[in-house]
């Protein structure tokens, strides 16, 4: 094998489509999402169809065809140059680090034993009604963990749980469990009818945008989406591909908009304040 390459194969090599060329080499180790491919084992690598590169949105790392496969495919610079260009005399790498990772279920935190107290005290107290906390605990997506006394806004797939803590000082604990699925969400609907889609930035703020859209009379089908974080791009990206008629309604501030200018082609509302819990406590007349 020729172990030099010329400016032109580097050129041709950078030009190349990494869509058709990783299904066509390495389809097993990819997810196909719209346009898109993902890695399966890190989601928030995008590598979009007719393009000669690829992002990750967790970092904003950014890079050609030939990058993608010397940083994430374990090929060297000249074997990737030389498959990227068709010039290449040997099969592309079998057994790259792709190949070698194994998916972890998550274990989902274990429900405290007798009432949510901690619970409905938290949720209560931003100004969501004891009717729609029973509402989406009778549907199995809401309960209290038993260790920490956090709340789990556990999705009805099981492969992905948000995490919010109940404590009353400081800033409370916000997280997701480990090993759910970097592109997964929490979700609740008015009908199964719906397809209008509220993507949220938190589960307490899709909630509360429900809360809000009742009060004021608008009392549509639709889903509420909550991402848990405004950089959580692959599950945006993932709800793109479904058939769901989607609306941004991140937080009104710098993260908030750094996801809306990644997603031009989405309609957005906004909060009057930062979130839409701040909205619905000040509707109320809830003192921060």
């Amino acid at each position: 094998m020729n172990n030099s390459v010329s400016k032109s194969q580097i050129h041709t090599a950078r030009q190349t489509d990494l869509y058709t060329f990783l299904l066509k080499y390495h389809a097993s180790n990819f997810i196909r999402e719209g346009n898109s491919l993902r890695p399966k084992d890190n989601h928030s690598i995008s590598i979009k169809n007719g393009y000669c590169g690829y992002r990750d949105f967790s970092n904003d790392e950014t890079g050609n065809s030939i990058e993608y496969l010397t940083r994430h495919m374990g090929y060297t610079f000249v074997t990737a140059v030389q498959a990227l260009a068709g010039e290449s005399t040997e099969k592309c790498p079998q057994n790259s680090q792709l190949d070698k990772i194994k998916s972890v279920p998550p274990r989902f935190p274990i429900p405290v034993d007798g009432t949510y107290k901690n619970l409905f005290a938290f949720l209560t107290n931003r100004g969501i009604p004891a009717g729609t906390i029973r509402m989406l605990i009778s549907q199995k997506i809401l309960y209290q963990e038993r260790e920490r006394n956090n709340i789990v806004f556990i999705n009805a797939e099981r492969d992905f749980a948000e995490l919010r803590g109940t404590y009353t000082y400081g800033k409370p604990f916000h997280g997701i469990v480990p090993d759910c699925r970097n592109d997964g969400f929490w979700w609740f609907r008015t009908s199964r009818a719906a397809c209008k889609a509220y993507i949220c930035e938190a589960a307490v703020d899709a909630i509360s945008l429900f809360e809000l859209h009742r009060l004021r009379g608008k009392n549509e089908p639709a889903y509420y989406i909550s991402i848990a974080g405004a950089a959580k791009q692959p599950a945006i990206s993932r709800l793109k591909g479904s058939t769901l008629n989607l609306t941004l309604a991140v937080d009104n501030d710098a993260a908030g908009q750094q996801c809306r200018d990644r997603n031009p082609d989405l309609e957005y509302i906004l909060p009057k304040h930062k979130d839409w819990n701040d909205d619905l406590q000040t509707l109320q007349g809830y003192t921060h």
